[in-house]
């Protein structure tokens, strides 16, 4: 698997989760971001069954500072960022 990592906003529930998880198919790491930490901690456990390795990081993107958190943890975590999914993405 080559070395790619993903980070998916949303993703404790609905159409996030499950890109979350399709994406740990063919990613090596996946960040997860939504509100619920709790809800974060199940997604990753699904993501990690998948394959990939996870990093949930419980936020709320409505908070300005909250994207700038999310890319560097996500660095410091991954080391890069190679795909962003999330609300609007496609827009």
């Amino acid at each position: 698997m080559a070395e790619l990592v993903a980070i998916v906003t949303g993703a404790s529930q609905g159409i996030g989760r499950a890109t979350a998880v399709r994406l740990a198919k063919d990613f090596s790491g996946v960040a997860l971001a939504a509100r619920s930490a709790d809800a974060l901690r199940d997604v990753a456990t699904e993501v990690e069954k998948s394959g990939a390795d996870s990093l949930s990081v419980p936020l709320d993107l409505r908070e300005r500072e909250s994207a700038e958190t999310l890319v560097k943890k996500t660095l410091e975590g991954f080391g890069r960022i190679d795909a962003y999914r999330g609300r609007g993405a496609t827009d």
